[in-house]
């Protein structure tokens, strides 16, 4: 046993090591002027400074958390209201709702994009909204992680046992739903929130493809930023990473308190 916790240990701190190096290294990077030798030289703020004075980057920012918490939150609160009506209703039909939350798995964003793109940004009217748009597209992409979340974590729990339960006990299937089932599943419903928020956090082909100069995001701000200088973009990678590390602390304190 204690061969196995020092074993465990080894490797944890083997992987720790493994994904925090690169971002410490960048973290150094942006805070020296130069490193053209062994050590860098030049130690300075000024880049984080600049980053986080400019107007364009803090509404970029603001941009990207948007874009990545409303299509996540639509998709999650549709596919709580789909697995209620397929877990009391009509069981049946799970396998059909399967098949179709997975569909995006094949098909690749690009594809989703430029199609949605020539499809709708013609029409007219609040549909042809390059946010809209942008926010419908994201839907698709992130429907597979919610659906899978979901379903994992609805199965985890006796649903139709606890549902009884409720009843025998004078409570209706809606109310022992959203008031015993759903409670249980938060946290498959934050770890798939918080999976599809990174992904969409990260997105650069998708929201350059439909949103273009219409709806810059952080992600775009750093493709910018590339070709001025790296000391600007790691530092921009830096506080990147620390919004994302933000989010997710918030939403493992929300978790936890709900619990």
């Amino acid at each position: 046993m204690k061969k196995s916790s020092i074993l465990d240990k080894f490797f944890i701190i083997v992987i720790s090591a493994y994904l925090l190096i690169p971002l410490i290294l960048t973290f150094i990077y942006s805070i020296f002027n130069e490193w053209t030798s062994i050590l860098p030289s030049g130690f300075t703020f000024k880049y984080y400074i600049q980053v986080l004075s400019d107007p364009l980057f803090i509404a970029s920012l603001l941009r990207s958390l948007v874009i990545s918490f409303i299509p996540v939150l639509v998709c999650t609160l549709a596919m709580i209201l789909v697995m209620y009506v397929i877990t009391l209703y009509f069981p049946k039909l799970e396998r059909i709702i399967e098949v179709l939350c997975t569909i995006p798995y094949a098909i690749q964003g690009i594809i989703i994009a430029v199609g949605v793109l020539s499809l709708y940004s013609g029409v007219g009217g609040f549909i042809s909204n390059r946010f809209i748009l942008l926010v419908g597209t994201y839907c698709i992409i992130v429907l597979p992680y919610i659906y899978r979340g979901l379903k994992n974590s609805l199965h985890a729990i006796r649903v139709h046992t606890l549902i009884e339960a409720a009843q025998m006990l004078g409570c209706s299937k809606p109310k022992a739903f959203f008031l015993i089932i759903l409670p249980n599943m938060v946290s498959g419903i934050t770890v798939s929130m918080m999976i599809s928020i990174a992904m969409i956090f990260a997105d650069f082909v998708i929201v350059n493809i439909i949103g273009g100069s219409y709806f810059q995001t952080a992600s775009m701000y750093l493709y910018k930023a590339m070709s001025k200088s790296g000391q600007m973009t790691s530092a921009i990678i830096v506080i990147l990473f620390i919004t994302t590390l933000l989010i997710s602390r918030i939403a493992n304190y929300l978790e936890n308190k709900s619990k």
